[in-house]
């Protein structure tokens, strides 16, 4: 399967992953979150979730050796090895089923996900080790099948009141090398190709340029009030999602 990209649609990816790279160089997660939805509006799930884990690769890369020395990496081993299982099982998942329901599952995560942080949703964990292996394994499920591994290690780090700059700098190198993992999965399940690839590369100007702003907003704009218009946006991509999945969009 060779998959190349037209260049109106190139130029339509282009700017949704300037705005979530955006997103992601400001919060430190949100890239899938922001992306997926919109573009599982025109593309199939089958070619924009390898295409978002191709373009991660290349911005968690970017944003782990700005923030490598907040990383907490005896935290996240557990979370990084439960989520590299999860993701397989995840992998599974993408390659089976109907891109309808696909589309319908990236909604309704997007928009329990949002909502949940909107409200601050806590809860008390005391054994952060064990805890961990169950939240990674989802995460992969999530990563692997729908790219949107961020919410449940998003919530588990907000839950233990991580410090921020070592809560940002876990989610990044976490992220990186549970998408470094998917990688080989895609191309053993025939989801990413060399046309794909060479879709993805053009839009790497685009994920620099939106990293870039978005690290430098972080030091410019009211984070809290940033986040909240992120999340509001995340929340109606997510409905926009399950619109598209049931047909009345």
């Amino acid at each position: 399967m060779w998959v190349m990209l037209d260049s109106n649609t190139l130029i339509l990816t282009a700017g949704i992953i300037l705005l979530a790279s955006t997103v992601k160089g400001l919060t430190g997660f949100g890239f899938a979150l922001t992306s997926l939805p919109l573009l599982s509006i025109f593309l199939e799930p089958q070619i924009a979730v390898p295409m978002i884990t191709i373009c991660s690769v290349f911005l968690d890369g970017y944003t782990l050796y700005e923030a490598r020395q907040d990383v907490r990496y005896r935290e996240i081993v557990p979370l990084v090895v439960s989520g590299i299982v999860g993701m397989t099982f995840g992998t599974y998942v993408l390659v089976s089923l109907d891109s309808r329901i696909i589309k319908l599952v990236i909604g309704v995560v997007t928009v329990l996900f949002t909502i949940a942080s909107i409200k601050g949703l806590r809860w008390e964990i005391k054994n952060t080790s064990q805890a961990s292996i169950p939240v990674g394994l989802l995460s992969g499920l999530l990563g692997g099948s729908i790219s949107i591994s961020g919410p449940p290690i998003v919530l588990f780090f907000n839950n233990q009141n991580v410090e921020k700059k070592t809560f940002r700098a876990n989610l990044i190198a976490y992220f990186f090398c549970l998408y470094v993992a998917t990688v080989p999965a895609y191309f053993y399940g025939d989801l990413i190709t060399w046309g794909l690839i060479r879709s993805s590369l053009y839009l790497v100007p685009a994920l620099f340029m939106g990293a870039s702003i978005g690290i430098w907003l972080s030091h410019k704009v009211d984070e809290t009030l940033f986040k909240r218009i992120a999340l509001l946006l995340i929340l109606v991509t997510g409905l926009m999602a399950i619109l598209t999945a049931i047909g009345l969009v």
